[in-house]
């Protein structure tokens, strides 16, 4: 490697999905489709998450999909039937079809542990279209037993639009920032869906600027904000969590500020012509994975 430029595209390269890791996840999803069309009469099972908006990265992401169930499997009578209950049929079901494969619960979604990837199953009932942005809403999980507004299709194309405008370096510095995350140990629990709308929101990739110099403001931002919820510009989530608990915000954040503190030393060095010590702060960064 002879730059950190050199070596970072070097890590994108690495960390790209292959063809057989998507081939997996669309086999996985036929297995638990099938389940929850015979259970729960699932009409659609649109894909969402990372997957959906290509931030996957190789081995280390979840698949989240949607299972669209009929309104009525949420209702009973005239109110909502309790999130929980809706989850924990679904993690029973799809545990009756796969007595081999460990099932759980998460706060919005029955996670599916796959010997080679997770998939994330998320119950989601019809909202009907937005008026304003004419793309499908869907109830979901809130975490706390009750149903929420969700539109994946809004939010992957206000990403996906905020990556062009940036020159595709959106997109590369989430996977970055992703295969960080999880290079630390422990993992660092930061959601993906918030890293991608912090980048997209404060334009953090737009103009002449590296992927390091990305990376390092992305880390500073972070920082600043204490790795607080951000409102979702749509007005459709509320408050987008950068993690899952209180316990969790405050790993993340002293991670977070560690890294910024490395990541600010590598961009020093680099600009004074001492290529090996900013190198060598990356490693440290991507604790020692930067090469390998």
């Amino acid at each position: 490697m002879n730059t950190v430029s050199d070596a970072l595209k070097s890590l994108l390269n690495r960390i790209q999905p292959t063809g057989g890791e998507v081939q997996a996840a669309a086999k996985h999803f036929e297995t638990i489709k099938t389940r929850l069309e015979t259970v729960f009469a699932a009409r659609k099972f649109p894909k969402a998450g990372s997957f959906s908006r290509g931030t996957f990265i190789r081995g280390r992401s979840d698949v989240d999909v949607f299972a669209q169930i009929p309104l009525d499997e949420v209702w009973w009578g005239s109110e909502w039937k309790s999130s929980f209950t809706i989850l924990d049929r679904f993690r029973k079901e799809i545990a009756a079809r796969l007595p081999s494969t460990k099932v759980g619960r998460d706060v919005h979604a029955i996670v599916v542990e796959f010997w080679d990837m997770d998939i994330d199953v998320v119950p989601a009932a019809w909202g009907g279209f937005s008026k304003e942005y004419k793309r499908p809403l869907y109830y979901v999980p809130d975490g706390n037993g009750r149903w929420m507004l969700t539109s994946p299709d809004i939010h992957n194309g206000y990403i996906a639009l905020k990556n062009q405008e940036s020159g595709g370096k959106l997109r590369a510095v989430a996977q970055l920032f992703k295969f960080w995350r999880v290079c630390r140990d422990p993992a660092i629990p930061i959601s993906s869906f918030h890293i991608e709308m912090v980048l997209a929101s404060e334009g953090i990739c737009n103009g002449v600027k590296s992927y390091a110099e990305c990376m390092t403001e992305l880390l500073q931002r972070m920082a600043e904000r204490d790795c607080a919820g951000i409102l979702d510009p749509y007005r459709i989530n509320g408050n987008i969590a950068a993690t899952k608990s209180e316990a969790q915000r405050a790993m993340a954040l002293a991670s977070v500020k560690n890294s910024r503190d490395h990541a600010k030393a590598a961009l020093i060095a680099e600009r004074n012509g001492k290529v090996d010590e900013a190198l060598g702060q990356w490693n440290y960064v991507f604790n020692y994975k930067l090469f390998r």
